[in-house]
């Protein structure tokens, strides 16, 4: 498997499971089988990397997933808003 650092994100080939097969420079190579690349995969892309003292990666470090956005209103639910809050102020006389 191919790591790339910046953005993380993780590229496979069954067929190459531990080549740099994409010829990238500036990435980490690990074996699709081993236990970091088990680990890797379970938690990709949200990880951080372990690295020892020249720059091989030897761990990772799960970090979550961030919480996810607030779901935008579809112009849907938008209107049935509208209605709602207009069916209540003629039910209340407001109008």
């Amino acid at each position: 498997m191919i790591i790339f650092k910046n953005p993380i994100s993780v590229l496979t080939r069954n067929d190459k499971p531990n080549v740099n097969w994409a010829g990238e420079t500036g990435v980490f190579v690990v074996d699709d089988a081993s236990e970091l690349g088990k680990k890797i995969l379970l938690v990709q892309p949200y990880f951080d990397f372990i690295l020892d003292s020249k720059g091989n990666l030897i761990d990772i470090t799960p970090t979550g997933r961030p919480p996810a956005p607030d779901p935008v209103p579809t112009p849907l639910e938008l209107l049935q808003a509208d209605n709602a809050s207009l069916w209540y102020e003629l039910m209340m006389g407001g109008i």
